[in-house]
């Protein structure tokens, strides 16, 4: 369970961002005519995300592989196009062909459905690669040096 505890909780807080970003931009500032004040918002949304990335910190505190994979995996999925695609379907919508808000991040291959959907794809699967340096690649002569022993 240690070794899974960022990622479950870069998860969890990523879950929560992306619906608290539903609630309040569609429920509130869409619903009442406010996009005029999305720079604000936007504001909010980032002051939001640092905290989510510090309570995660803060629970994690001691464990700097924890700490750094948490933090890492976190802003990735935030900014590599996973939160728009989960924003979407939580909300039981169809993601648009074109988002083009999207348009001037560098994480995303293209501001389309196809091109946000690669860029997740490319960005999990560098996050995976990560994981899998710190958490089990250096593990693995350990366990079999371990089981060795035992024999």
């Amino acid at each position: 369970m240690k070794k899974i505890r960022p990622v479950l909780i870069a998860l969890i807080a990523l879950l929560f961002y992306t619906a608290t970003d539903i609630l309040i931009w569609q429920r509130a500032f869409e619903a009442n005519d406010l996009t005029h004040l999305a720079g604000t918002y936007h504001i909010g949304w980032l002051v939001s995300l640092a905290g989510y990335a510090t309570i995660g910190l803060l629970l994690m505190w001691g464990d700097w592989k924890d700490c750094f994979y948490y933090l890492t995996a976190l802003l990735i999925s935030a900014f590599s196009g996973l939160e728009d695609v989960l924003y979407y379907t939580l909300d039981g919508k169809p993601m648009p062909n074109e988002l083009p808000w999207l348009d001037p991040n560098p994480m995303i291959f293209e501001a389309t459905r196809s091109g946000v959907l690669v860029s997740v794809l490319f960005w999990m699967v560098m996050l995976a690669c990560l994981y899998f340096a710190m958490y089990i690649w250096k593990n693995r002569p350990a366990r079999l040096q371990e089981a060795a022993a035992v024999k």
